[in-house]
């Protein structure tokens, strides 16, 4: 195969430039490139190996009209001289006698990236056989090799280590049995910095995420009025494993601070935390307007932290703990997916925070779940829920959320705030499900009809 690589880059740019804003992983939705520039390519796959097939991983410098700071993402390409019908809905472009596509659709080229990993360390992991993307993440693409191994693929690419390789092989030492194992990453630098190209884990084929758990359970919780048969049974079965996912997290959060360290909340801390919530506030009532008649009551919650003079130790957290992001293995529960809050910046994701900001994300999904399954009245089985993960946390930690009710009220709040912002950019038609929330939260201090102290 022989191409023109400058005019396959011109071409492509304009191309890409086009095809960015339209994929789920692209950023700053509202924001279209003003242009897309190929910085980077480092080769993957020739052709006699991988079927007539070449692979080039594209680093892009994504610049905007409104003269905002650059952005970098990655795009892995296939470039094939005839195109299989299956990989079809991944062209980006057609250029002279090529078709250039999104490799993660092309097993053959699945195989070549994953050894750019450095996994062949992991005599387990295979050159692969088969591949599918798993095609539901929002900030990196997984795709799942062999049944047996996941290739995560960040998209937007920021310098500095990436958390999810930096806490993963934090838990990977202390051997902690809720995390799967980091097989290998590609890693490189960009402008003098350490950047994370892409992980390979090991994957579940066999685990249920726990917010698909959850909307079966709350489901079946609304179904109960007439006490549906073996709703019950669902209904108190999930509790049972709230109170497992709250000990779960306790253990992950005590590794994390055991290997990375924790320094002390005190009132200037506090106080700093009041005026990053503040801000974060302003600025999603500027970008959602939905959100500007309660920003009034949001802003006064937050003010109450002010009676406050401590808080729990911060440490290294998830960073965006909900329940899609915990796992059902035939074991336990698994947590993945620690690189941290999308839309948030690389260094605030490996900041210390306090681990109630973990939690609240915990108490936001049971909530969610239960709006998301149709089952608006269940008010009591998301405080049930609430209830046991705080149960199995403090069981295992010695410290109970429940104690730092105004803190973790505060944390709840933003949390709901930042759906309302995610929604907005990324589901619109299920924006009114956070925006519910956030009202519940100002008006009443807990969400539904329950009775949670927080």
């Amino acid at each position: 195969m022989t191409v023109d690589m400058d005019t396959l880059h011109l071409r492509l740019e304009r191309a890409l430039t086009a095809w960015l804003p339209w994929q789920r992983w692209y950023g700053s939705k509202g924001r279209p490139p003003e242009g897309a520039s190929i910085v980077r390519t480092t080769a993957f796959g020739d052709s006699l190996r991988t079927g007539g097939a070449r692979g080039v991983l594209l680093l892009l410098r994504v610049t905007f009209a409104d003269g905002g700071p650059p952005e970098y993402y990655q795009v892995p390409v296939g470039m094939r001289a005839v195109l299989a019908p299956e990989l079809e809905p991944y062209v980006i472009a057609g250029v002279d006698d090529l078709f250039v596509y999104e490799a993660v659709g092309d097993s053959a080229l699945v195989g070549a990236l994953l050894g750019l990993t450095g996994a062949s360390a992991a005599p387990a992991v295979p050159a692969t056989g088969s591949s599918r993307p798993l095609g539901v993440e929002q900030t990196h693409t997984s795709v799942v090799v062999d049944e047996r191994y996941l290739l995560k693929i960040f998209r937007r690419i920021s310098t500095g280590t990436n958390p999810d390789v930096e806490l993963l092989r934090a838990l990977g030492s202390t051997a902690n049995p809720h995390v799967t194992e980091l097989r290998g990453a590609v890693e490189g630098e960009l402008d003098g910095e350490p950047v994370t190209y892409a992980t390979v884990q090991d994957y579940l084929p066999e685990a249920t995420d726990g917010f698909t758990a959850a909307c079966a359970a709350a489901a079946g919780a609304a179904a109960a009025t007439g006490e549906a048969p073996g709703a019950g049974v669902l209904r108190g079965a999930f509790v049972r494993e709230a109170r497992a996912m709250g000990e779960a997290v306790a253990r992950v959060h005590a590794d994390l601070a055991r290997r990375l360290g924790t320094v002390p909340t005190g009132a200037a801390e506090i106080a700093a935390l009041r005026r990053d919530l503040t801000t974060d506030l302003d600025v999603a009532a500027r970008r959602v307007a939905a959100l500007r008649p309660l920003r009034p009551a949001v802003r006064a919650a937050y003010e109450r932290l002010a009676a406050l003079t401590s808080g729990p130790p911060a440490q290294r957290v998830h960073g965006d703990l909900h329940l899609g992001q915990l796992l059902r293995s035939s074991a336990d529960w698994i947590l993945v997916d620690f690189e941290g809050a999308p839309g948030v910046s690389l260094a605030e994701r490996r900041a210390l925070h306090s681990p109630l900001s973990d939690i609240a994300g915990m108490l936001r999904s049971f909530d969610y779940a239960a709006r998301c399954a149709g089952a608006p009245d269940t008010g009591h089985w998301t405080a049930r829920c609430a209830d046991a993960f705080c149960d199995g946390y403090a069981r295992v930690s010695g410290l109970d959320p429940r104690e730092h009710a105004l803190l973790l009220r505060a944390c709840v709040l933003a949390r709901a705030v930042h759906e309302v912002v995610y929604e907005h950019d990324h589901r619109p038609e299920r924006i009114s499900l956070p925006l519910a929330a956030v009202a519940e939260l100002v008006r009443h201090g807990h969400l539904n009809s329950g009775n949670q102290a927080w």
